[in-house]
């Protein structure tokens, strides 16, 4: 199997668990409080390494506690860590995680040093580039660099996969570079500028996406799902079987990494799709991040004989 880089995010979550999600002016109680690894970026890269892919991670960590965990969670599972920059007096990347018990959750973001993860330093890394099979990108880093990143990739004609998240606008030329984007029903909604309340919906708004020069869209449907739309094609893929959310962070992380992981070993995307939601429903049913991503031995009975 060749090399995956992931390019984004690191970050420490403080998850508390919750009764339920407060609204604005509410205060509430929670059960508990852990601090798990995370970072749409380091999520994707410790499951790509739990799963026993060959990957390498490239982001940006502040000197600290924090930054010292985040690199030693990934290294445990093998993911490459040695190009990760460390900042002088710029913190690790934090997250706020609540989570409540019908599993939702919802996620405030402070950065940190993921916002110098810049052009410059991309552009510095880009023998990295070439020597991956794929590129994996989030958007908790500048998106200038996500940008600089998928045109370097694109470039070294490697298959370049965004999970476009958190939402946010996205330039022009960015979608061209894109081979894969794989974002789910809310962020899908965002970039499309309509609503994806079910599959006749989604299917209209990847669409929308396919004319900005997108290779193809794997829409995430949470229990439904995911549908994936090619300029030919769509195929609705329902989940294989119901499973009980116990926390649903870094579900859409491990669903990227697995299907690019299935992508680059050669399986068809419906295969990787379908790989991908099971590894998913694994995660969901555990807390935590990555302290919820299963491992090689628990996922080998569920993956496909290679055709």
């Amino acid at each position: 199997m060749g090399r995956l880089l992931v390019i984004g995010s690191l970050n420490m979550d403080q998850v508390v668990r919750v009764p339920h999600i407060p609204v604005p002016g509410e205060t509430i109680l929670g059960d508990s409080l852990h601090y798990v690894g995370g970072g749409k970026g380091a999520n994707q890269a410790y499951t790509l390494g739990r799963l026993g892919a060959s990957v390498a991670m490239l982001g940006s960590v502040g000197r600290d506690e924090h930054g010292d965990k985040l690199l030693e969670n990934l290294s445990s599972v093998g993911v490459e860590v040695e190009a990760v920059q460390r900042l002088e007096e710029v913190p690790s990347g934090l997250a706020i995680i609540g989570v409540e018990d019908s599993g939702n959750n919802n996620i405030i973001v402070v950065p940190g040093a993921n916002l110098h993860t810049s052009p410059d330093y991309i552009q510095s890394r880009r023998e990295m580039i070439g020597e991956a099979q794929a590129v994996i990108m989030q958007l908790e880093i500048p998106i200038e660099s996500v940008a600089q990143a998928a045109a370097l990739a694109r470039e070294m004609k490697k298959l370049v996969i965004l999970d476009p998240a958190p939402a946010t606008r996205l330039p022009d030329d960015l979608y061209r570079n894109i081979d894969i984007l794989k974002p789910n029903e809310i962020e899908l909604a965002h970039l499309a500028d309509m609503p994806v309340t079910n599959i006749d919906e989604a299917e209209k708004a990847a669409r929308k996406i396919l004319e900005r020069g997108v290779g193809t869209v794997v829409v995430t449907l949470g229990s439904e799902g995911a549908l994936i739309v090619t300029g030919a094609s769509s195929v609705y893929m329902p989940v294989s079987s119901a499973v009980a959310a116990v926390d649903t962070t870094a579900a859409g992380d491990s669903f990227t990494a697995a299907m690019t992981m299935m992508l680059v070993e050669g399986y068809s995307l419906e295969q990787a799709v379908e790989f991908a939601g099971q590894v998913a429903g694994i995660v969901v049913s555990r807390p935590g991040a990555q302290s919820s991503i299963p491992s090689a031995d628990e996922v080998a009975a569920i993956k496909p004989p290679l055709a």
